[in-house]
């Protein structure tokens, strides 16, 4: 039996029965949306936990009842104008799964098109555009810490990698793709 110790608008913190405190979220969306040239469009937004910008990738809590992907095309064109035509789920990510009970959904936004919704941020965002290939210089200038977006990167880079090396492959003659169980 778990005991809710605080509740709060964007977490709780709770006991489990054997009086670990862990802390529970809301799961979320997280999108990477993807530019035509490979550019992915990262936020500039405020950070309370750290007091200053943080840059992230687009998302939002999932909310009941709404399938992810259509949490991720909403949070999309609510946070940087952008609709995407083809969404891939690439995975879930837990941030702390010892002590913090949350799961990020990721998914790879392709085929952007203009599409703007009202959000609830009562903030203005700023949007970034970085290549994919060489995101890891933001880790090495200190400018992206967050780990789930990192994450979320390689998990698309990774991907992305695969596609294009399967397609290739398949473009050859005599090539048959082989399934090991």
């Amino acid at each position: 039996m778990n005991e809710t110790a605080y509740q709060g608008d964007y977490f709780s913190i709770h006991l489990d029965a054997g009086g670990i405190e862990y802390v529970r979220a809301g799961d979320e969306v997280l999108v990477i949306p993807l530019t035509a040239t490979g550019d992915v469009l990262l936020t500039l937004e405020p950070s309370a936990a750290f007091g200053k910008p943080a840059l992230i990738l687009p998302g939002g809590e999932t909310e009941a009842g709404e399938p992810h992907a259509e949490t991720a095309n909403r949070e999309l064109q609510e946070e940087i104008g952008y609709k995407a035509r083809q969404l891939d789920y690439l995975g879930e990510l837990r941030p702390y799964s010892k002590y913090l009970a949350v799961r990020s959904f990721v998914y790879l936004a392709r085929d952007l098109a203009p599409s703007q919704l009202k959000g609830d941020e009562d903030y203005a965002i700023t949007v970034e555009q970085v290549p994919l290939a060489t995101f890891e210089r933001l880790i090495a200038a200190g400018r992206l810490l967050d780990a789930r977006v990192i994450a979320a990167l390689y998990l698309a880079r990774s991907f992305l990698n695969r596609s294009d090396h399967d397609s290739n492959l398949a473009d050859r003659p005599n090539f048959h793709l082989l399934h090991l169980s």
